[in-house]
């Protein structure tokens, strides 16, 4: 898979990862009209970061 941002629009579900980093996260929420998602981390603590441009996501 490319690490450049293919167009494509996440879905709840989709396991990404950021640019630069190394970890896996869940989506657990799209926001269409900011293009943003809210990514749920998969290590297990369940920690949440908000807004994450979809520019910046690996699928």
């Amino acid at each position: 898979m490319s690490s450049e941002y293919s167009g494509t629009v996440p879905k709840i579900g989709n396991h990404v990862g950021i640019l630069e980093q190394s970890s896996q996260f869940e989506v657990v929420d799209v926001n269409m009209l900011m293009q943003t998602a809210n990514l749920k981390a998969t290590d297990g603590q369940g920690h949440i970061i908000r807004n994450v441009p979809w520019t910046s996501l690996k699928f």
